[in-house]
């Protein structure tokens, strides 16, 4: 579902060596080098009323509504490191580029839309570690006595035509490159060292939780065992067997414990271990590795999706916990892959509380061309009665009536046209059309 477009700056943020790093790092030293990120940089954009908007590993996108203050925010984010870089162990070491833009920005489907967001994409490309690179538009609405900046190259428009791009001025102090007076409004920030040690201690915290459920699970199966009520068959030795027998127990912990002894082995990868491994963890709430198994799986073998795999991904798109960014991936997944398959479990979607879910999962059973008239009418009916639903929702809901020549799709299309509110007026139209239908058919 689209939002209203909104004029904002945006800060996007990536960091050097990123992909060498984790590749030759192990997965505590990834979560570590990421909080620190996080720890050093989010106290600074809070600093200068900005949000922080997505964030997916090193990248970070951030919106402003002042221009200087987004400027001065990555000013003060480079000086930050630098001085952080200037007495850390080389390994704690970080670098990043920044590009900044303005112009109309919107958000659908979790991700940020517009040419704004196209031209941050083209400057940050052009951005080198250290440096502060920002489009014109962004320099001809900020305080130009609060940064000095040069010229330093073009961008082509889609449309045809070029924009100026334009970097901040660096000094030749180290520790401060942009002088440090940005960073010094902020006074005093959160020690980074801090915060990273409590992040990973409340992640080691989880991660002790997850070991001891699971090492409890294993001792009620050695408890079961001992009284004589084995796992039968192949699940005594087989662990996947053994797995899908502990999700049927309603046990997943113990699940993923079985699947482990199959990470370093060639079947680590098929598709059914890959689907009990996704479905143990949306049982759990891991959201995000539960759709990467599912992926992966149907990737390899479509036909491995079986019905409890389906449902789980339909539980995903109604899901607010799901991360927004794979939004677009799930719904190609559910409407490429899954197909028709899909259909049963979308529409237990089509009168969720959450709009968003509602129109994702018609627009699902519309790509497959399983949508029905009675399935647009449900939608609409919903949006319509939703006294939260926006106004496009609303118009969009008219839209779809408009299609359904049911008597409850002309008495839905009456209320509405009665209303006075947003879709009224194609509402009328939508029941004129429908008389002048009639009177035809008459003749």
């Amino acid at each position: 579902m689209k939002r209203p477009e909104k004029n904002l700056v945006l800060l996007l943020s990536d960091m050097k060596g990123f992909t060498e790093r984790t590749s030759r790092q192990t997965r505590e030293e990834n979560a570590r080098m990421l909080a620190l990120h996080d720890a050093l940089l989010l106290p600074v954009i809070r600093g200068y009323h900005g949000r922080k908007v997505k964030g997916l590993g090193d990248a970070l996108v951030a919106a402003f509504l002042s221009p200087t203050d987004a400027v001065l925010c990555a000013m003060a984010m480079q000086d930050r490191l630098a001085g952080w870089n200037g007495r850390a162990e080389p390994g704690d070491r970080i670098e990043i580029r920044i590009a900044l833009s303005q112009g109309e920005v919107r958000r659908s489907r979790g991700d940020l839309h517009g040419e704004a967001m196209q031209l941050a994409l083209e400057a940050e490309a052009r951005a080198e570690a250290g440096e502060v690179v920002l489009t014109d538009a962004v320099y001809l609405s900020m305080n130009k006595t609060e940064a000095a900046t040069e010229v330093v190259g073009e961008v082509p428009l889609h449309g045809g035509g070029r924009i100026r791009l334009r970097r901040a001025v660096r000094g030749t102090d180290p520790v401060a490159p942009y002088g440090g007076r940005a960073l010094a409004r902020l006074r005093r920030l959160p020690d980074p060292a801090r915060a990273v040690r409590l992040r990973m201690a409340a992640e080691s915290v989880l991660d002790f939780a997850r070991k001891r459920a699971v090492w409890t699970a294993a001792g009620l199966l050695l408890v079961a065992a001992a009284a004589g009520e084995h796992v039968s068959g192949a699940a005594e030795n087989d662990p996947l067997a053994r797995a899908a027998a502990f999700l049927e127990a309603r046990e997943p912990m113990a699940a993923l414990a079985e699947l482990d002894r199959l990470a370093d082995s060639p079947r680590a990868n098929d598709p059914e271990v890959q689907i009990v491994r996704g479905k143990a963890e949306h049982a759990l709430g891991q959201l995000g590795p539960a759709f990467a198994d599912f992926a992966a799986a149907a990737k390899r073998d479509p036909r491995s999706l079986d019905a409890g795999a389906v449902a789980a991904l339909a539980d995903l798109l109604d899901s607010e916990a799901f991360p927004p960014v794979w939004r677009p991936a799930l719904l190609k997944l559910l409407g490429e892959q899954v197909g028709r398959a899909a259909a049963p479990a979308l529409r237990e979607l089509l009168s969720s509380e959450r709009a968003r879910s509602r129109d994702d999962a018609l627009h699902v059973l519309e790509v497959t061309g399983a949508a029905t008239d009675d399935d647009r009418l449900t939608v609409a009916r919903s949006d319509l009665l939703d006294p939260h639903a926006s106004c496009a929702a609303r118009r969009t809901a008219v839209r779809r009536l408009a299609l359904v020549g049911s008597g409850e799709a002309a008495t839905l299309l009456a209320g509405a046209a009665e209303a006075r509110a947003c879709g009224s007026a194609e509402a009328r139209d939508a029941l004129r059309r429908r008389q002048n239908a009639k009177v035809a058919e008459v003749r």
